[in-house]
C-alpha cells in the first residue's frame, strides 16, 4: 500500500508553524532565504493562516506574530545574527512560562550601532535612537 503524501495545506500549517522556531529563523537567514523576493512573497501568501477557520489549527500561535516580524527587513536582517536570534528566543521562552505576565523586552545594546538600541521581543521590535 503506498503512503499518501502530505496535503498542501498540512505542508503549509507545518511550515508556517516552523516559523516559531527561532533557530529555524536564523537558519532561513543564514541561507538567505529571507533574501529571496520569491520567499518573502510566499510569507505574504500565507497570511492566509491568520483567518479563525485557519488558525484555530495553530498549535503555536505565536507563529503568526513571528509572519509579522517577517515583514520588516529590519528584524529580517537582525535574525541573521545568532546573538539576536538566542535574545529573542529567551524572550519567547520567558513568555511561554509566564504568559500572564508584562515583562520589558531584551535590549540588545551591543549588538548594534552605539547611536541605537535594538529591542526585541516577542510582542515588537523597536529600534530607538538614543540623542
Amino acid at each position: 500500500m503506498a503512503e499518501e503524501l502530505p496535503t498542501r495545506w498540512e505542508v503549509e500549517l507545518e511550515f508556517v508553524q516552523a516559523l516559531a522556531n527561532i533557530q529555524y529563523l536564523n537558519f532561513l537567514a543564514q541561507n538567505k532565504y529571507l533574501e529571496n523576493e520569491e520567499f518573502l512573497n510566499y510569507l505574504r501568501y500565507l497570511e492566509y493562516w491568520r483567518k479563525p477557520e485557519y488558525a484555530k489549527h495553530l498549535v503555536y500561535p505565536n507563529c503568526l506574530h513571528v509572519l509579522t516580524l517577517l515583514q520588516s527587513e529590519s528584524f529580517r536582517q537582525h535574525i541573521l545574527r545568532q546573538d539576536a536570534a538566542a535574545v529573542l528566543m529567551n524572550d519567547m521562552v520567558h513568555r511561554w512560562k509566564e504568559p500572564q505576565t508584562t515583562f520589558a523586552a531584551t535590549p540588545l545594546q551591543n549588538l548594534v550601532k552605539p547611536e541605537c538600541l535594538l529591542y526585541f521581543s516577542i510582542t515588537q521590535i523597536d529600534i530607538i535612537q538614543i540623542f
